[in-house]
């Protein structure tokens, strides 16, 4: 179960840093190399410069993103644009957004998570790549610092902490409150009293985390912890780096949001029409032919919404105004084995891969994981458009999958594809940060 911790983290002095609207950034796995020089140009002291440096032709083993993070941490220590806070606590964090026309709030709070091996004390539920984690271990390396909070749940229906957390909001001035481009509100409150954040640790104590988004980060923090502890011979107690930063949510609470993650295929040698398409899944799936447009892409998300109620389902725009909206048969499952195996085996994201991608595209788990034929966007106007302009062969739309979908498929052993959820909104990053040392 989860030992959690406060502790003094890293923060931005906001009497060096008066806007830190400016100095905070998304997430580094959705930067893009033109929002990466939007944020450079943003500021001097962008936490860019730490999450995702820019790299140049000449870079080398001595001089490189994270060598160069490493010495623009120390400087920006040094001058105090960061500091460290002056007691060990935890971050409450809310997040206020609006999606679909509801405005929502989502809260949680960062701390620091004793590291555990996956599947014992902390879950995931999606598979991972090896190059990420290698990315963020050598910025790890570099710096030792945990940058970006690994974003974990956990389930409590009675709202014990949520409770507590509500208190304090209504009483206290947040240390943090920033809007960012999308609009959401970003609040934080550092928390030092000790019965807050003892009743934060015990009321954790015997819950299981699983992770939401992060789990590279996660897998790199186990790995860095396990080469210092061989590299200082295993020492006794507990050590900076045996924990990592995480931020932990309450499923019951208000303002969870997953979207769902559409896919759009391509390069296929020889796509079969829209009719081919329907006669060849026509064993496992009901399916319903219809006259679809990008531009009123919410129609057809709407409908794949009420088929859903029926059963694992999604639509598939093939192109000139055609789509075809897919329920899996009552009976039917996609062939899986191991953990979890009778709750996959019913999961959208599964039927599509198994008997969709794998058993009538062609597309392989290798394609998808070596990013081949599969790309992916939350926009279904995107999806669509890109069919229509011939860029992809097909726009599989995708209802979301639930959170508490997530929880059962974590805690039960089963793992999902990669891009099966999308936790809305990204937690922003340079908030807090966790020292290693």
């Amino acid at each position: 179960m989860a030992t959690i911790e406060p502790f003094t983290g890293v923060i931005y002095n906001q009497r060096v840093e008066h806007d830190l609207g400016t100095v905070l950034a998304p997430p580094y796995d959705v930067i893009s190399s033109g929002m990466q020089d939007e944020l450079y140009g943003r500021s001097p002291h962008n936490v860019v410069r730490l999450i995702l440096g820019r790299q140049f032709s000449d870079d080398s083993d001595a001089n490189n993103r994270y060598t160069r993070a490493a010495g623009v941490l120390r400087n920006w220590m040094d001058d105090g644009t960061l500091t460290r806070t002056e007691a060990p606590a935890i971050y409450l964090y809310a997040q206020r957004y609006t999606v679909e026309g509801t405005a929502r709030e989502r809260v949680g709070f960062m701390c620091r998570i004793k590291l555990s091996p996956l599947g014992k004390d902390v879950h995931p539920h999606e598979r991972t790549l090896a190059g990420p984690k290698l990315d963020r271990l050598m910025l790890t390396r570099a710096c030792r610092m945990n940058f970006s909070p690994v974003f974990g749940l956990y389930a409590d229906e009675g709202r014990a902490l949520d409770t507590l957390f509500a208190r304090h909001m209504e009483h206290a001035v947040p240390d943090v409150d920033v809007t960012d481009a999308e609009n959401v509100e970003h609040r934080m409150w550092i928390i030092t009293d000790p019965a807050v954040t003892g009743e934060a640790k015990r009321f954790m104590a015997d819950k299981p985390v699983v992770i939401a988004d992060g789990h590279h980060r996660y897998e790199t923090a186990l790995n860095y912890r396990n080469e210092r502890r061989a590299a200082e011979g295993d020492p006794a107690g507990d050590q900076p780096y045996d924990f990592g930063l995480m931020y932990l949510s309450n499923i019951h609470g208000q303002g969870f949001t997953v979207l769902p993650t559409h896919r759009m295929v391509g390069e296929l040698e020889s796509p079969p029409t829209a009719e081919a398409l329907a006669n060849k899944l026509a064993a496992d799936f009901d399916i319903t032919p219809l006259r679809a447009n990008h531009a009123r892409a919410e129609e057809l998300v709407a409908g794949l919404r009420g088929a859903g109620r029926k059963g694992p389902s999604f639509a598939v725009y093939t192109g000139g105004g055609k789509a075809l909206m897919i329920t899996l048969k009552p009976g039917v499952a996609a062939s899986v084995t191991g953990p979890a195996a009778e709750l996959l085996g019913r999961l959208d994201v599964i039927a599509l891969q198994e008997l969709v991608f794998e058993k009538t595209l062609g597309v392989t788990k290798a394609d998808v994981e070596a990013k081949r034929r599969v790309s992916y966007t939350i926009d279904p106007r995107e999806a669509m458009g890109r069919v229509d302009e011939g860029a992809v062969n097909f726009a599989f739309l995708m209802n979301p999958t639930g959170a508490e979908q997530v929880m059962r498929v974590a805690l039960g052993g089963g793992v999902m594809p990669q891009k099966s959820t999308y936790f809305y909104p990204k937690l922003i990053s340079g908030l807090v940060m966790n020292p290693l040392y």
